[in-house]
């Protein structure tokens, strides 16, 4: 498992060019693929130590062929966490508000799937007691995420210094070279896949 690393990467490649190249590969898994390997990331991510200590998630509600997360939500709420998801505001704003059942996600900004209930937001105080679950389109080695270019989550997490943050990606997005970065970016503490634990 690698922590602490900074990565010695240089690359020519933007962060778009291979956004495109790598939603292009994760695009050709097929869905009994995706179903598949969720299964097996859900596994590792329950039983880990992070999960269990969580009293509140922080989880995206899955959408195309990212990693699927309805389990995970659903396996949270039976477990008694506080579990909530992202709303986007603006463009630039994105906000987590807690869902009670899988029920309370509906289509929103995009067609992403987000909280239909927009009443009690997350609340700072207990990052501590927090775990955010972040989708992704690419990493690397040294835990370096490529998102979706928005920088929602990069923002949300610059609030939080205390929240633990874990990204769910396939294997097949993995870049190396790795992933070009920039002083406003955000490593998780772990990346999961369905093979690794980085």
């Amino acid at each position: 498992m690698l922590t602490g690393k900074i990565s010695p990467y240089k690359t020519m490649n933007t962060k778009q060019s291979i956004r495109k190249e790598l939603l292009k590969k994760r695009n050709t898994l097929t869905e009994e693929d995706c179903q598949n390997y969720s299964k097996m990331i859900e596994k590792q991510l329950l039983s880990s130590e992070q999960y269990r200590n969580a009293q509140i998630l922080l989880i995206y509600a899955a959408y195309q062929k990212e990693v699927s997360t309805y389990g995970i939500i659903k396996h949270a709420l039976c477990d008694v966490k506080k579990v909530f998801c992202p709303k986007v505001l603006s463009p630039e704003v994105m906000e987590f508000y807690q869902i009670f059942s899988l029920a309370d996600i509906i289509a929103g900004y995009k067609n992403i799937p987000e909280p239909k209930i927009i009443e009690t937001p997350y609340d700072n105080i207990n990052q501590q007691r927090s775990l955010m679950i972040l989708p992704l389109v690419g990493f690397d080695s040294y835990k370096n995420r490529l998102g979706y270019g928005g920088g929602f989550y990069d923002r949300y997490l610059q609030q939080f210094s205390g929240m633990k943050s874990i990204g769910l990606g396939f294997e097949c997005q993995k870049y190396e070279p790795g992933i070009p970065t920039e002083t406003t970016d955000i490593k998780p503490n772990f990346i999961i896949t369905e093979t690794n634990i980085y």
